[in-house]
């Protein structure tokens, strides 16, 4: 350094100053490439850190948010599908065929999987056991079943009223209607006589000739849950114009059960 140092002073002022500014512009250089090979380097390390050993992301959802539900998300999307809501509204009717699993069943209850209900609370979810034809599992099903939202794994999911652990191989058919042809139905005080509760809904008013598909949902919107183990109906009262739902066995409905409801109109006669 120093023999270089003292050629400089022996240079005339104007090429001493281009030596030195020449000097400058070869350092700001050399600084630029270290600092973006070391932006590189941490960039590429961070990136890693965030998506995890081969790519997987946890969830960081929180187990247990419903506690009278038996059983609560152990896994956040336990068939590996994504749980990111769609955000179309189903424009016509959605249906498919579900059949429990090991991979699918949590005790009482049997996981749901399809675009148009993970991650929405407030899907409108219609099950029925599937006909013996499309059913892997036993012939009748001896449970009164209904819906719920696991809010831990972002699903909806079938459950037996009773409790009972759901048989592997039972199939059932899931039907999400259009928006405009649905909506819920809370028990209370004020539309509940003894073993039927009575809608209230433009659907279903004064029309005798609606025909409802119901299924009993334990937390709507992924609140706390009713249970109502008992066999459902529905029928018009001609006296008031409304129908309700009512337990076939003459058990009271409890007050805030809660049941999905779908409105189509019965087919004329040559129609």
């Amino acid at each position: 350094m120093g023999p270089n140092i003292g050629r400089l002073r022996d240079l005339s002022p104007p090429l001493r100053y281009l030596a030195y500014v020449a000097g400058a512009l070869l350092l700001a250089l050399v600084a630029v490439g270290v600092g973006a090979t070391a932006a590189v380097l941490v960039g590429g390390g961070h990136e890693r850190a965030m998506s995890g050993a081969g790519g997987a992301t946890g969830s960081g959802a929180t187990e247990g948010t419903v506690q009278a539900k038996t059983g609560e998300a152990r896994n956040a999307n336990p068939d590996g599908t994504s749980s990111g809501r769609n955000a179309d509204v189903p424009a016509s009717e959605i249906t498919f065929i579900h059949t429990a699993t090991d991979a699918n069943c949590r005790g009482d209850y049997t996981y749901l999987s399809s675009p148009s209900i993970d991650a929405d609370p407030n899907a409108i979810v219609l099950v029925t056991q599937a006909s013996d034809r499309e059913s892997t599992g036993s012939a009748t099903y001896e449970h009164n079943i209904g819906v719920w939202y696991a809010r831990g794994a972002q699903k909806w999911a079938i459950f037996d009223q009773d409790r009972a652990a759901v048989p592997r191989g039972a199939t059932f058919e899931v039907t999400v209607p259009p928006a405009s042809e649905k909506f819920v139905h809370h028990a209370e005080l004020n539309n509940t006589v003894g073993n039927s509760t009575y809608l209230d809904d433009p659907l279903t008013n004064g029309n005798p000739d609606a025909v409802l598909s119901v299924t009993q949902n334990w937390n709507p919107g992924g609140s706390r849950g009713v249970y109502n183990n008992h066999p459902t109906s529905v029928l018009y009262d001609k006296e008031v114009e409304k129908w309700a739902i009512y337990n076939r066995d003459d058990a009271p409905i409890p007050d805030g059960a809660a049941f999905n409801v779908a409105v189509s109109e019965r087919a004329k006669p040559g129609g």
